[in-house]
């Protein structure tokens, strides 16, 4: 994952990091095998407006967000929760992008299995 940056994973989440290693890079390969054109997509959404109002949400919504993410701002989490009407946040001090997902995982889909209950 040397391309992420440096990810230190907790040794009782090291086995779970290298399958999500492998997954992502597989998504990844994957996502652009018929173009980047979807990548482009995701990239220019970060510079334009997105064209619907975020309070006007009304599905449950669930934010992760660590506040060592180097890949997306930390504020950016902060201000989607103060956007999203009801937005469920969990914030934690001692993760980043990658392994907040890998120490959380079954917490996460938890949380997102009650949201849909």
């Amino acid at each position: 994952m040397g391309w992420l940056g440096p990810v230190a994973f907790a040794p009782d989440t090291a086995s779970t990091a290298a399958y999500f290693a492998e997954f992502v890079a597989t998504s990844f390969r994957e996502s652009v095998s018929g173009g980047i054109g979807g990548w482009v997509d995701d990239d220019l959404a970060l510079t334009r407006d997105w064209r619907f109002d975020l309070t006007a949400i009304e599905r449950p919504v669930a934010i992760w967000h660590g506040r060592k993410d180097t890949l997306v701002p930390f504020s950016h989490g902060q201000w989607l929760a103060e956007h999203i009407p009801h937005a469920r946040t969990s914030f934690h001090e001692e993760d980043d992008h990658m392994t907040l997902p890998v120490a959380m995982l079954d917490r996460i889909v938890a949380d997102l299995i009650e949201m849909t209950l």
